[in-house]
């Protein structure tokens, strides 16, 4: 393993899930901020990492203003900043008619304008170290479904800042990838709240829990590092999906994968807005490019 680097990364929604499993992935490598709301979870991706002493936990709330502040005072003045991950996310089930609408307000905060405010601040430090940013988003932005309001359109608007920040003239690539579906508390607590409701979409958690059709952290770690490789023109032209790289590595023996694919586009409604889609080459020449050796997993580039 090479020597661990003196730059950072800045992962927001560290506590548990992706989150967790990113911040202990970078800080393998290199040094890594993190946030959360809670500090217990914050304290035990810290004490569960690889190299505890590399991450620095904030509990904090990036929807406020105040709490990005503690957050932004937490990073080293002065050291290089490679890499923001926009990670954290909220955005509780309830039909549209039902919406809590202070709820939606606050998911709003998180899901948008935390996203938006840090990358203003960290956009020099980022241009100086020639980082990058990094999206985390969701297939729910593409697909309206019954229930599915608040953590969708604030999951739209997300999509909308990458693409906005990629249309500036910023010099720092952003890309946006679709992880799949995790198997994570907060995905859990969606299926609880969402069946209580009776919503109509649990139906394809069910299907997914039960055809195995949850995204692997590990290789989602390798797959992060694949996109982080790309050039900056094909890092940021798409949004990146989980699903289509692995059923490509894997083959026939990615089926269950494309089974996803076919069961999330099902359960969807007619009127959808497009899912934005990527140039095929491109796909085909990552992973022929790994096959072959050319591209190389690293963790130097590297949601509670």
């Amino acid at each position: 393993m090479s020597a661990p680097s003196s730059s950072w990364v800045v992962v927001t929604g560290g506590g548990g899930g992706i989150g967790r499993a990113l911040v202990h992935h970078f800080s393998s490598t290199r040094n890594v901020l993190t946030c959360g709301r809670r500090l217990g979870p914050l304290n035990e991706t810290v004490a569960t990492a690889p190299r505890p002493g590399a991450i620095a936990a904030v509990a904090c709330d990036i929807g406020t203003s105040e709490g990005r502040a503690l957050l932004l005072r937490s990073l080293p003045e002065s050291v290089a900043v490679t890499l923001l991950v926009h990670n954290a996310a909220i955005g509780n089930p309830g039909r549209i008619d039902q919406l809590d609408v202070h709820h939606f307000e606050a998911s709003l905060q998180v899901n948008v304008v935390a996203p938006l405010a840090l990358s203003q601040a960290l956009i020099p430090r980022l241009r100086a170290s020639e980082g990058r940013i990094l999206h985390l988003g969701t297939s729910v932005a593409f697909h309206p479904q019954p229930g599915t309001a608040t953590y969708g359109i604030t999951k739209m608007a997300f999509h909308r800042l990458y693409q906005q920040l990629n249309a500036e003239s910023t010099d720092v690539c952003v890309g946006s990838i679709s992880p799949g579906m995790v198997d994570t508390e907060g995905v859990q607590d969606h299926v609880a709240k969402a069946r209580a409701l009776g919503l109509p979409h649990v139906a394809f958690f069910d299907q997914a829990y039960a055809n195995g059709w949850t995204t692997p952290l590990p290789q989602l770690m390798r797959f992060v590092d694949e996109v982080l490789q790309m050039d900056g023109e094909a890092f940021g032209a798409q949004e990146w999906r989980f699903s289509e790289w692995h059923t490509q590595q894997q083959g026939q023996q990615g089926t269950s994968y494309a089974a996803y694919e076919k069961a999330r586009r099902g359960n969807a409604t007619a009127n959808t807005a497009a899912e934005p889609r990527g140039a095929a080459a491109v796909v085909a020449a990552l992973v022929a490019g790994f096959a072959a050796g050319a591209v190389v997993a690293t963790s130097m580039l590297k949601r509670s």
